[in-house]
């Protein structure tokens, strides 16, 4: 019993010390996103209309996004048709009040707010490397992005190697590539979900969230 204890512990610690990452490759042919555990994981290729499930990197398996038109209009005919056999049973319908929702809103924007700042600062970025081509049909609003850029630059002067902008004077015009990969480690993302579920108002998003019988009053 104890050796499956033991097992378990390293089982979860091990999960926990994978890091869960986000590759984002786009140019001219090419519009790929990875989302996975480590090197496993999907990634969907919306140029090419297929996702691929990879294993260590490996392809495994593929799917097609989008199916055939035959294959969606007899896969509809069904839904609809079991739709009209199946009668949905008669359910006390319950409401949500619109004005308890506004009122939590306050409550949770700050922890949400804070926890998304806490996940940004957890993320390392591995790659990151893009260009961009572009300008307006004003010279002046280019002129005026041209700046923007710039002073990003200024700001975070560790992009000045990684991101090039490059103004289009002539005309309207926009093109470019971008190769992004960030990682968060599985342990600080489950560190700080834990931490915004203490923070939040949970009974009363469950509360708000279930809503009431019509007819029933809520007895404070």
């Amino acid at each position: 019993m104890e050796y499956l204890i033991l097992i378990i512990i390293v089982l979860i610690g091990s999960v926990l010390l994978l890091n869960l990452r986000v590759r984002l490759e786009v140019d001219d042919t090419r519009r790929l996103v990875f989302i996975g555990l480590g090197r496993s994981g999907l990634e969907f290729d919306f140029a090419g209309k297929i996702s691929h499930l990879k294993i260590y990197g490996f392809r495994i398996k593929s799917f097609k996004q989008v199916k055939k038109e035959k294959e969606a209009a007899v896969e509809k005919e069904k839904t609809e048709k079991e739709k009209v056999e199946k009668k949905p049973p008669r359910k006390v319908p319950r409401q949500r009040s619109p004005r308890d929702m506004i009122k939590i809103l306050p409550q949770c924007s700050r922890p949400l707010f804070k926890y998304f700042i806490d996940i940004v600062k957890s993320l390392a970025i591995e790659e990151l490397k893009g260009e961009i081509e572009g300008g307006f049909d004003s010279p002046d609003l280019t002129g005026r992005a041209f700046g923007y850029y710039q002073a990003m630059l200024g700001a975070v002067p560790a992009l000045a190697g990684h991101f090039r902008y490059y103004p289009v004077w002539t005309g309207a015009a926009l093109s470019g590539s971008l190769r992004l990969a960030a990682v968060l480690p599985l342990y600080k993302m489950l560190y700080r979900t834990l931490i915004l579920t203490f923070r939040l108002p949970l009974r009363k998003i469950i509360k708000v969230a279930i809503g009431t019988k019509k007819g029933e009053q809520d007895v404070k």
